[in-house]
């Protein structure tokens, strides 16, 4: 059982890193500047969300429908990112199962959030996998929207590095 749960929380970790990095170049892609891989840099996946919806809202390049579009795939990430900080961040039990008895259809994560007790949250291993599958899905999603809508914005060279002159000139 923990090693099913383990591989588990890995892949919805992974599938929400991928997410988060689609976040970020859509964040990049609407801010249309050099500099916007840097400003997007170092933000966690609900300031990305936040920026991104106000960006789109604000955003001249894009139709109506697109922004529609945009917004309403943005709005569905939230609830999804807060069962990943259930599976990935919750305390597993039961630790161990015997071999000699059967696994549980489910495990229960003991969640605490900030300034309230801990709860105790079932999760079955076919939510654990769906979960994974609709990270992976919304962050294809985003990408997908990126590509159709701001394709310019998404292959424009971004600076990462200052200038060698600024650092010292250095070799």
């Amino acid at each position: 059982m923990q090693q099913r749960m383990s591989l588990l929380v890995g892949e919805v970790a992974r599938g929400s890193a991928a997410l988060e990095y689609y976040l970020r170049r859509l964040m990049t892609c609407l801010i249309d500047s050099r500099y916007a891989e840097v400003v997007a840099a170092g933000l966690g996946a609900n300031e990305l969300i936040d920026m991104c919806t106000a960006l789109v809202k604000i955003n001249r390049e894009i139709t109506e429908a697109q922004r529609t579009e945009c917004r309403s795939k943005l709005a569905t990430l939230k609830p999804l990112l807060a069962r990943r900080n259930h599976l990935v961040h919750g305390m597993w039990t039961p630790l161990n199962v015997p071999e000699t008895e059967p696994l549980p259809s489910a495990a229960y994560a003991l969640v605490s959030k900030r300034r309230t007790a801990a709860a105790v949250i079932e999760i079955s291993y076919e939510e654990a996998e769906t979960l994974a599958d609709e990270l992976y899905q919304a962050g294809s999603g985003i990408f997908d929207w990126i590509c159709r809508t701001l394709l310019v914005q998404l292959r424009r060279e971004q600076v990462t590095e200052p200038p060698k002159e600024a650092n010292g000139g250095g070799v």
